[in-house]
């Protein structure tokens, strides 16, 4: 996290505010058993029908499951579905 990042996450946490994603960082949400949403990502590095491994900022988010295909991609937005067993965080290459 840079300087600017820290100062804006103290100051949300300061303020009571609720948890706002910092611009251009990754965003993950896991949605039921079926969907996976990654935002700010920098592409699919590695795809199959069990595993997804996707490059962000700081690192890869690894999807792992069942029946897996990439439902939507955009350059902001990428859309994993399928059944989904595990979703990881690997820092560095």
């Amino acid at each position: 996290m840079n300087k600017s990042s820290k100062l804006f996450h103290r100051l949300t946490l300061a303020a009571d505010l609720p948890d706002e994603p910092i611009p251009g960082c990754p965003l993950v949400e896991i949605i039921g058993q079926e969907r996976v949403l990654i935002e700010n990502h920098l592409g699919v590095k590695e795809y199959g029908d069990d595993f997804v491994r996707v490059g962000v900022k700081f690192g890869f988010v690894c999807v792992v499951g069942r029946h897996l295909e990439l439902a939507r991609m955009t350059k902001e937005q990428l859309i994993i579905s399928g059944y989904i067993e595990s979703v990881q965080l690997n820092k560095g290459g």
